[in-house]
């Protein structure tokens, strides 16, 4: 018999009792909040003790924990009435929506409740609880074998936690936060290649496949997950102080179940996630796919309908963008010109709706340079595409704020960004590229040794120098051509190998670039502390960038 099942027989026992005692807790609490009578105040905890132990009975782990964090914050006399009238009025919405769900679903996920219950203890300053609370793992299992590391990974320390914490900032704080993902994705890779055959290997192979199938099956980055990723930082720190100790103390065991917790909720069968799972013996209960339409849920239709326009908003502006980088290239067809103009038409009529009226008549301003760009000369269509993309990144970073509900008014913000548009859609493939084809060549040689691997990179970093240059990348221009010099002197006229670590500190310098232009793509001036991290590595190989 299924968990479902289970659920809805033992439910259907006591439905009735549960649904009038939490109506009757929802009535005393009401009522409180408006008289603070504490006799209102003690039959709202009465009836909320009484429904703690209908989830006890029924074994429903997350009502039950959130309803004891309620009834401590009641009884806690240093909170303010005001913070618990708050907190204890989102948990009561929290826990009846949750009910709710549970009653029509049939499912129990405690998870969901985890950022209801850390509202509780937060405001009754106690320590928030991590995602993986109810997850049960034996954190020291059999493991495979591995091959200890050729790589003296110690050098590399300092320079990976950099890395590293410039990718958790943009994590922790920047509004895209992919970016900072695969700055911590690549420090990872080469912190997992580093420590094989030691014992800080499992820590870091799981820290590796976590992130990965956050990055890949595109996790919600929580506010628990926020604080795993800062946690993580503060393991390496001690690492790096006091050395391999750190794996075996609490810090890094608790980080360690909250890393296997997150593979748990991995749809993917293969790889080091499969092997994960298998070591550690992971069982599946849900899969971040459902959490992700169950948080929805539990979030209420308002929240939903503001993502949904949201999502909608980027799917059409993508759609938009693929056509101006076609009509760039003399590539658009007809249907192609028919079909941006009815977008931008369409989109121009939802941001009035939505209240977006300086926004909407921008749009529809630009609605005769796309109908006139078939017939433009190649100076007045790159006057006229960058006009319309200017708008376009403006509705694009309004359309940013629309899945937090704070849709807000657009009134004379103009965002000049016609030149890095300009360039974008001439230059910003080509550079992507050529940095992407000397990583995979680097890649290469570094598996076979065969430096015929390497012929065809210098002439396509010279083509990303070149469009560095022109998009006024002064530092990012330099950093390349120092990558190229590097290059040629060290490794393509050296007459012995080539350190495999050296070419690992190369590849970052240009995953550095690729990265900085990546941000590039969404504002004016890029990433310089991403900037900066490229130019370091360059001085770590003893070339430095003026």
């Amino acid at each position: 018999m299924n968990q479902a099942s289970n659920i809805g027989m033992s439910i259907s026992l006591v439905r009735k009792e549960l649904e009038a005692t939490l109506q009757k807790a929802e009535g005393y609490f009401s009522h409180f909040a408006e008289s603070q009578d504490q006799q209102q105040l003690k039959s709202f905890a009465d009836e909320l003790n009484l429904a703690r132990g209908i989830f006890k009975l029924l074994e429903l782990l997350g009502p039950e924990a959130l309803t004891t964090e309620m009834l401590s914050l009641v009884g806690d006399g240093t909170t303010s009435i005001e913070a618990k009238l708050e907190a204890l009025g989102r948990g009561l919405l929290s826990l009846s929506h949750y009910i709710g769900i549970l009653l029509e679903h049939e499912k129990d996920h405690p998870i969901l409740l985890i950022p209801a219950i850390n509202l509780i203890r937060k405001t009754g300053n106690h320590k928030a609880l991590s995602e993986s609370h109810f997850f049960t793992v034996n954190l020291r299992p059999k493991l495979p074998q591995v091959e200890k590391s050729q790589l003296n990974i110690k050098p590399h320390l300092a320079r990976l936690r950099l890395m590293y914490q410039l990718g958790l900032l943009r994590v922790l704080n920047g509004p895209d936060p992919v970016i900072g993902l695969k700055l911590i994705q690549r420090s990872l890779v080469l912190l997992e290649r580093g420590f094989r055959g030691t014992i800080a290997w499992p820590f870091w192979w799981c820290c590796k496949a976590a992130v990965d199938a956050v990055v890949d099956e595109e996790f919600e980055l929580t506010q628990a997950r926020r604080v795993l990723f800062g946690r993580i930082d503060l393991v390496m720190r001690t690492m790096i102080k006091q050395g391999a100790a750190v794996f075996t103390a609490q810090l890094a065991n608790e980080v360690h179940k909250d890393l296997l917790h997150i593979i748990s909720l991995s749809a993917c069968e293969s790889g080091d996630i499969k092997r994960i799972k298998q070591s550690y013996l992971l069982q599946t209960a849900i899969l971040e796919s459902d959490l992700k339409k169950e948080r929805r849920l539990l979030s209420g239709p308002d929240v939903g309908a503001y993502e949904s326009l949201s999502k909608a908003f980027h799917e059409e502006i993508h759609s938009v963008k693929e056509s101006l980088d076609s009509a760039a290239r003399n590539a658009l067809s007809d249907d192609g010109f028919n079909a941006l103009s009815t977008r931008l038409s369409a989109l121009a009529d939802v941001l009035q709706v939505i209240n977006q009226v300086p926004l909407s008549k921008r749009l529809k301003e630009q609605h005769s340079n796309v109908l006139a760009l078939p017939q433009l000369d190649d100076h007045q269509k790159i006057t006229a595409l960058a006009q319309i993309a200017d708008a376009m990144l403006q509705v694009e970073l309004a359309s940013s704020q629309f899945s937090t509900g704070s849709v807000k008014s657009a009134n004379e913000e103009i965002i000049g960004a016609g030149h890095y548009f300009e360039a974008r859609i001439i230059l910003f493939d080509e550079i992507v590229s050529g940095i992407g084809m000397a990583k995979r060549a680097i890649a290469s040689y570094m598996e076979m040794a065969d430096k015929l691997h390497l012929n065809n990179v210098a002439p396509a970093l010279q083509g990303v120098k070149g469009g560095l240059i022109f998009l006024n990348e002064t530092k990012a221009s330099a950093v390349i051509a120092v990558a190229i010099e590097y290059l040629s002197a060290k490794v393509l006229d050296a007459d012995s190998g080539v350190d495999e670590a050296r070419l690992e500190v190369l590849a970052d310098a240009l995953t550095s670039i690729e990265y900085h232009i990546e941000a590039l793509s969404h504002s004016d001036s890029g990433d310089q502390a991403i900037l900066d991290l490229a130019v370091k590595s360059m001085a770590q190989l003893g070339y430095r960038v003026s």
